[in-house]
C-alpha cells in the first residue's frame, strides 16, 4: 500500500469508527476487553459498542469518535497524516508572506484621513435621522406637547385671573374666578403623542409568556414509561439535544417544572430528582439521554415518563 493510500485508509478508519478494524487490532494485541476499557478510562459497554457499531452510550458522534481514536492509539495504530501544501513547506516564504501582510496593515494605518465635504457630512446626518425617524418624530411630538402645556397654562391662568376678578367686582361679587377652561386642551394634545400607547405591546408580550409557562405542569395521565437498557450513571439529570427549534417541558420528581426553548443543534441539561416527565408538541425533534444512554421514544408521543433503574457497575 502506498503512503497516500495508507494515510487515506487511516483517515477513513478514524472518521467512520470502523468496528471490525478495532476488534482486529485488539485481538492481534491479545488484550482483553476489560483491560482495554480500564486503560482507556471507558466502560466495558462503551468498548463493546465501538466494536459492534451500535449506538446509545455516547452523547454525540464527536465524543464517540474521540473514544475510538483513544482506543486505536492504545492499541498502537498510527494517527492519520495530513498533507501539507507545497507553499507552506518553505519556512522562508511563509515568513515573507507574514511580513508583507504586516507591512500592508502598517501602511493602511498611516494613511491620512479622507477629506469630507460639508455636503457629505449633511447627507450622513440626514441618513441617520431617516434611520431613527420614528424616535425623532415621537420626541418632537413630546416636546411640542410640553411646549403647548407650558405656554397655555401660565398665560391662561394669568389672563383669566384679572378678567374674573374684574367681572366679580362689578357684576357678581360672590362668584369665584373660573380657571378650568384654559386646561381643557391639554389632554387632547398629550393624547396625540404616540409615546402614550408604547407600553401596550410590552403588556401583551408578558401575558403570552405567562400563559406558556403555566402550560408546563405535572400530569397524572397515562403516558409511556421509559428506562435505559444500561445505566452507567444516576438519574439526577436529563440531557436534551434538539434537531430543530422546539419548546420542551421537563418536570422532575418534586414537580419542579422547567420550560426550555432549544434551537437546532443545541443541548441542555436539567437537574433534579427522578422520576421525570418530558413533554413537547414536537417531541420527535428531541433526543433524550437519561442515566448515560439515549432513550428510544415511541412514535407520535408528546409526553413520556423516565423511570430510574439501578446503576450498573
Amino acid at each position: 500500500m502506498t503512503p497516500n493510500g495508507s494515510s487515506e485508509f487511516q483517515r477513513s478508519v478514524y472518521d467512520t469508527c470502523d468496528p471490525q478494524y478495532l476488534r482486529a487490532l485488539r485481538e492481534a494485541a491479545g488484550m482483553d476487553v476489560f483491560v482495554l476499557a480500564r486503560t482507556a478510562c471507558l466502560s466495558v459497554a462503551q468498548v463493546r459498542q465501538l466494536e459492534s457499531d451500535s449506538d446509545g452510550l455516547f452523547y454525540s458522534d464527536a465524543i464517540k469518535r474521540q473514544a475510538y481514536k483513544r482506543l486505536l492509539m492504545i492499541l498502537g495504530a498510527e494517527p492519520p497524516t495530513v498533507e501539507v501544501p507545497q507553499e507552506l513547506r518553505d519556512a522562508a516564504k511563509v515568513a515573507d508572506a507574514h511580513l508583507e501582510t504586516l507591512d500592508q496593515i502598517v501602511a493602511m494605518s498611516q494613511q491620512p484621513v479622507l477629506n469630507r465635504s460639508s455636503w457629505d457630512v449633511m447627507n450622513a446626518g440626514f441618513a441617520k435621522l431617516k434611520a431613527h425617524k420614528q424616535a425623532v418624530g415621537a420626541l418632537a411630538l413630546l416636546v411640542a406637547a410640553v411646549g403647548l402645556f407650558l405656554m397655555q397654562s401660565p398665560q391662561g391662568l394669568s389672563d383669566a385671573a384679572p378678567l374674573a376678578s374684574s367681572t366679580s367686582a362689578s357684576v357678581v361679587p360672590e362668584t369665584p374666578p373660573v380657571v378650568t377652561p384654559p386646561l381643557e386642551p391639554i389632554p387632547a394634545v398629550l393624547a396625540s403623542a404616540p409615546a402614550v400607547a408604547a407600553p401596550a405591546p410590552v403588556i401583551a408580550a408578558s401575558v403570552a409568556v405567562a400563559s406558556n409557562t403555566s402550560a408546563c405542569a405535572y400530569s397524572n395521565e397515562n403516558m409511556p414509561q421509559l428506562s435505559p437498557f444500561v445505566a452507567p450513571k444516576e438519574g439526577r439529570y436529563v440531557y436534551l439535544v434538539a434537531t430543530a427549534p422546539v419548546e420542551v417541558c421537563v418536570i422532575d420528581g418534586n414537580k419542579q417544572a422547567t420550560t426550555l426553548q432549544i434551537q437546532a443543534g443545541e443541548n441542555r441539561s436539567v437537574y433534579g430528582a427522578s422520576p421525570w416527565q418530558v413533554s413537547s408538541a414536537n417531541l420527535s425533534k428531541v433526543q433524550i439521554y437519561f442515566q448515560g444512554g439515549r432513550v428510544s421514544l415511541p412514535e407520535a408521543a408528546t409526553r413520556v415518563r423516565l423511570l430510574e433503574v439501578p446503576v450498573s457497575r
